[in-house]
């Protein structure tokens, strides 16, 4: 499906909450909203053009600024200042305010005519939060590349939700809302290593979530981001957004 270069603006939900960035194809009845979750250096340029990627594709993609309550619409360096600095910001967002913020993103691509499909596509911590989300409020699909800290309460480093989303009561949520999942990750994954994709396939084949885990050989953490040209893997990254496109085209308008 393809559109005009799409209309991409900040602005604020007429729910309670910060803002979200938007981009909506212009002169397309998107069938679907597409929730994308920033990575943990907030709503980037990078993420910003995903949210336009997705809408040249035909979708309303809306990326809430998770960290707006504190710092709104932050855009961290790729170092390690930027990384301290999203966990910082991190660690003072809750479980509630994802599924408050969702929900409000979701609302606003109804507002702007998207059809009833609802997916959340989340990137790093942005994985985390499909997740959390997803045990919370019912999504058709959620898209995780390289999602970190699902599973293990000991491991997790913020306090967005009082224990991994994935539990096994959490995977029996996602069944129960008729969630498909998507995983993307790389082997040499530093904070998703294989044997957590293995566990990660057992918990959600175990609950019945209907799902597809795509593994890359000899790829790092954050292969899909151009913008850090370290780990970034462009045939990696080209295969995995056409799987990614695949997946949404099964929301019906």
């Amino acid at each position: 499906m393809n559109s005009p270069k799409p209309r991409a603006y900040w602005t604020r939900p007429e729910t309670t909450g910060p803002e979200v960035f938007v981009a909506v194809p212009e002169g397309v009845t998107p069938p679907a909203t597409v929730v994308v979750g920033m990575e943990l250096f907030g709503v980037t340029a990078w993420v910003r053009g995903v949210c336009e990627q997705l809408a040249a594709a035909g979708y309303a993609a809306v990326a809430p600024d998770f960290f707006g309550r504190t710092v709104p619409r932050a855009d961290l360096p790729y170092d390690a200042a930027g990384r301290d600095e999203g966990f910082r910001l991190l660690s003072a967002l809750t479980a509630d305010q994802v599924a408050t913020d969702t929900a409000a993103a979701l609302s606003v691509g109804a507002s702007l005519g998207a059809g009833p499909g609802r997916a959340f596509a989340g990137f790093s911590v942005g994985g985390h939060l499909a997740f959390v989300a997803g045990t919370r409020l019912p999504l058709d699909l959620i898209v995780a590349c390289y999602p970190g800290w699902l599973l293990d309460a000991d491991t997790t480093p913020f306090t967005a939700a009082p224990q991994p989303p994935l539990t096994p009561t959490g995977a029996a949520t996602l069944a129960a809302h008729g969630t498909t999942v998507l995983g993307l990750v790389g082997t040499e994954d530093h904070l998703v290593p294989p044997i957590d994709w293995s566990r990660i396939d057992a918990r959600l084949t175990e609950a019945e979530v209907p799902h597809e885990l795509v593994s890359y050989p000899d790829t790092p953490h954050g292969f899909l981001c151009p913008d850090r040209p370290a780990t970034f893997r462009p045939t990696e990254s080209a295969d995995a957004w056409s799987r990614i496109l695949v997946a949404l085209a099964t929301l019906k308008p």
